[in-house]
This record gives structure tokens, C-alpha cells and sequence, in this order.
């Protein structure tokens, strides 16, 4: 889907980035002080730069649900009596470093997670110039990633068999007080808060690891280098693995079988399962035990259904990575 970005500065120097997506159906004239326009799909961008004064700007859209940019750049007289305009063009790869190299690195507004992702991005292409391989670079990265955050996970490992060796007491206060589940629960959280652990900390591992995986997100979503890059029976990194056409299009997968997220939301499941046995049958827990079981695995699956194949991967290989971490560390 094409997107239009549009930056501006206002009277105090302050820049500003504006998206634009093909949802309005009258044309919008962009209010004064645009600089830069551009416009995009997911991989390549169109971008138009004044050298001098700045551009009027015309959202166009169409019934297909496309939208166009129409700029009008205001010439520049010289002291001389010439009138002078100049401008710079970029058509190519929607790519960070490729725009900067451009001069256009402000096309795109990146906060700091964005930044974030950027970094991993760095460090990502370092390793796939040594493996020449970007979907062996993707896992060898995530296992990179698992080891540096592995002293909180060994730290939630720890609770967790805390708990495991609490239960006796746990079961003792349950049955003492079978007839009142809300003193029986303030009397097993006062029991974890003398022990100094959680019952969320199963969770910790899935929560470390989101941030990076937001960040990694963001940045990969427009990575052209995974464009075209083939890993095992995957053709594309940059597309969902697709590995069998079904016959019928289904509700939330469609005709696309994609065996990636299914085979991540697996060893979600028995990742998550280590964190359902430390936990007790208690009803303040319930849903903390539904959500480690198959629900969690379940939704990941669906939501990443859609993904790029190399975000699944990723996600798999640090799954798969604190999977062996825990037998490890058992």
C-alpha cells in the first residue's frame, strides 16, 4: 500500500514528520512549511527535497485506494534578477542508511525505538556477512540475543523452582482454607513475598525479549536486503514462509499454510509449559495458567501468522534458544 511522509519546520527550526495513508477521499491541500515529500510502499520510496524555500503539496487520492502527490516548489531570485530553483530527488530502496547516504535520512521520522532497531540491524548484517546467509544470520543472531539477556532469564529460572519447592506449603495453606479462597490467596502471596519470587516470573522470559522484538519489527519491516533471500524451503524472508497452497481459503490464514508460525507456536507451548508446572491450581492463577498453556502459543501464532518469515524465524530461534537454556540449567 502506497503512504505519503511528509516533513516540515516551523517557524522555530522544529521538524515535524507527517504520515499519510490512502483513507480520505477529497483531494488535501498540506499546510506550508513542507520541505520534503515522499511517497512509499514497503520497500521503495519516491522523495523530492527543496534546496531553497519549501514545497505546496497536494494529497490526491484515487477509488482504488492509491493516493498520489502532486508538489509545487516556489522559485528563488538572485540578487542578480535570475530566478533559480534546485532541488534533489531520491527514487529507491526504503532504506535508512541508504537514505542518509542520500541525504534524505529525514524522510522518515525513527524514534528511539526505531534506533534501537537500527543497532540490531547493524549487528544483523555483520553477521550475515560472514555467513553469506541472511535466514543462518537471523538465527544466529537470536541466539545471540538469548545469551545476553540469559542472566534474567536464569534469574526467573530461579523463581520458578522456588515456587516448585513452595507448593507443599502452598497445598497446606489451600486446604486450610478450602472454605475461603480469598484468605487462602493472601495467604500464598504473603508466602511468595517471604520468598522473594513471583508468580508472573514465567512470564519474564516473553516480556524481555518484546522490546527487542518491537524494535527489530520496525526495522525489518522495510529491510530490503531480506527481499528475495531464500532460507530452507522459505523463497522469501521478507514474505510469510508459504510452504503449501490449500485448496480453500480459510478464516484468519486464508489459501497460504504457513508452517514457521505454527512450528514456533510449538515450542512456545513447551517453553510456556515449564512456567504452568511451577505455578499452583489456586483461582488467583487461573488465567496466569491459561495464558501458559496452549492460549499464549495459540495467539502468538495468529498474530504472527502474516509476518515476514525472517521476524518468525527470529522469534523461533530465541524460543528455541531459552528452551535449551532451561534444560541446561535444570
Amino acid at each position: 500500500m502506497l503512504e505519503a511522509s511528509l516533513v516540515r519546520q516551523n517557524e522555530s527550526g522544529k521538524i515535524s514528520h507527517q504520515r499519510y495513508i490512502p483513507r480520505f477521499r477529497v483531494e488535501k491541500n498540506v499546510p506550508r512549511g513542507t520541505f520534503l515529500a515522499a511517497l512509499s510502499e514497503r520497500h521503495f520510496c519516491q522523495a523530492l527535497k527543496s534546496s531553497a524555500g519549501t514545497l505546496e503539496v497536494r494529497l490526491i487520492p484515487s477509488a482504488d485506494g492509491t493516493i498520489a502527490v502532486a508538489e509545487t516548489a516556489k522559485a528563488v531570485r538572485e540578487a542578480d534578477g535570475t530566478i533559480r530553483y534546485s532541488a534533489a530527488a531520491y527514487f529507491g530502496p526504503r532504506d535508512y542508511f541508504r537514505l542518509k547516504a542520500a541525504g534524505f535520512e529525514q524522510a522518515f521520522g525513527i524514534g528511539v525505538i526505531g534506533q534501537i532497531g537500527l543497532i540490531l540491524l547493524m549487528a544483523l548484517n555483520m553477521i550475515a556477512s560472514m555467513t553469506r546467509n541472511y535466514g543462518v544470520a537471523i538465527v544466529l543472531f537470536s541466539l545471540l540475543i538469548t545469551t545476553l539477556t540469559s542472566p534474567l532469564t536464569l534469574i526467573s529460572m530461579r523463581s520458578m523452582k522456588k515456587m516448585q519447592q513452595l507448593k507443599p506449603q502452598v497445598d497446606r495453606i489451600t486446604a486450610q482454607h478450602k472454605n475461603d479462597q480469598m484468605k487462602a490467596n493472601q495467604a500464598i502471596f504473603a508466602l511468595y513475598r517471604e520468598h522473594r519470587v513471583s508468580p508472573l516470573s514465567g512470564c519474564l522470559p516473553v516480556l524481555l525479549q518484546m522490546p527487542i522484538f518491537i524494535a527489530l519489527f520496525q526495522a525489518m519491516s522495510h529491510f530490503i536486503e531480506l527481499r528475495g533471500k531464500p532460507f530452507l524451503w522459505i523463497h522469501d524472508l521478507s514474505l510469510p514462509d508459504r510452504l503449501a497452497h490449500l485448496p480453500i481459503s480459510l478464516p484468519v490464514i486464508g489459501k497460504d499454510l504457513n508452517a514457521l508460525p505454527i512450528i514456533m507456536a510449538a515450542a512456545m507451548y513447551f517453553q510456556t509449559k515449564l512456567s504452568q508446572q511451577a505455578t499452583t491450581a489456586t483461582e488467583a492463577n487461573q488465567t496466569l495458567k491459561m495464558l501458559s498453556g496452549p492460549l499464549m502459543p495459540l495467539m502468538f501464532c495468529f498474530m504472527f501468522y502474516s509476518f515476514p518469515s525472517g521476524l518468525v524465524l527470529y522469534w523461533l530461534s530465541n524460543t528455541v534458544g531459552s528452551l535449551v537454556l532451561y534444560r541446561l540449567t535444570k
